[in-house]
């Protein structure tokens, strides 16, 4: 009996440790993309109006309602009207996507969860396929490194010298003077600076949010007091995770190099309005 109470213990341990691990960086990732996203519409709507924010919101605001529409028809979600791009002065909103589900389903009420979340998925495989279309030598050569990493070097110490080789390729001294550099830069401004959930889809995300949590810890449970082996799935998991880590991290990157050129740009201009960017 005691043996059995241990091992649930440390099989509950193990759980709560696996799944912390996963989200974890999740939410860092969707805090830090929030806060750069904020930073960079505030500081164009201050200096060049509202309608400064369009010049990004042509690009970033359909792939985050399409986003969103994508993750409704997974989880059988109803669309009842969706703009892909309609900015409205008065309540700040660019687009939007209005759904609905059947309430006390189990898979529709968890799908609230990653339809609110669905723009930084959507927007950070935007920014891989951009990386890919102006850099495909870089992304290819870093994906590389990873898989053929020593076998002695961890998960997030080859996401890490991957990402740090690819940036480094990318961010030459030769390459701020070609054309490509600057038009893939400001095509990532354009989707990075709206790849954020909004408010409202955070809110709408709340929905399924325990649903979902249970699920995977009763799954994630069950599967470490089967095989016996809590311990091995932490490192089996990140294994599986680490390019999608990796391409948030450069996702974040990205974007704040794309913030600091906002910065840097602006800077001989001054304040013009007070506008606050939700």
């Amino acid at each position: 009996m005691d043996i059995l109470a241990a091992g649930l213990i440390n099989t509950t341990t193990h759980t709560f440790w696996l799944i912390g691990s996963v989200l974890l960086p999740l939410v860092v990732f969707a805090m830090i993309v929030h806060q750069i996203e904020r930073f960079v519409q505030v500081r164009l709507a201050e200096r060049f109006g509202w309608k400064s924010v369009l010049w990004t919101a042509w690009l970033g605001t359909p792939i985050h309602e399409l986003s969103h529409a994508f993750f409704c028809k997974v989880f059988n979600h109803r669309i009842d009207e969706m703009q892909l791009f309609e900015p409205d002065l008065r309540s700040g909103r660019l687009g939007y996507v209005k759904h609905s589900f059947r309430k006390r389903n189990w898979f529709e009420e968890i799908g609230n969860v990653f339809i609110g979340i669905a723009p930084l998925i959507g927007g950070t495989l935007a920014l891989m396929v951009l990386l890919f279309v102006f850099y495909y030598d870089v992304a290819i050569e870093a994906a590389t490194q990873f898989r053929d990493r020593p076998e002695d070097q961890g998960v997030w110490d080859a996401t890490l010298d991957a990402t740090k080789n690819l940036l480094s390729r990318i961010c030459q001294w030769t390459n701020f003077g070609t054309l490509r550099f600057w038009v893939f830069a400001y095509l990532v401004l354009c989707v990075g600076n709206h790849m954020a959930p909004s408010r409202s889809d955070y809110d709408g995300a709340r929905r399924g949010v325990w649903m979902l949590a249970i699920v995977v810890f009763v799954g994630v449970f069950v599967l470490s007091f089967l095989t016996g082996n809590s311990e091995s799935l932490l490192p089996g998991v990140l294994e599986i995770l680490a390019p999608v880590f990796s391409l948030l991290m450069l996702a974040v990157i990205l974007c704040v190099l794309t913030a600091i050129l906002t910065f840097v740009v602006t800077l001989p201009f001054k304040q013009k309005y007070s506008i606050q960017v939700g």
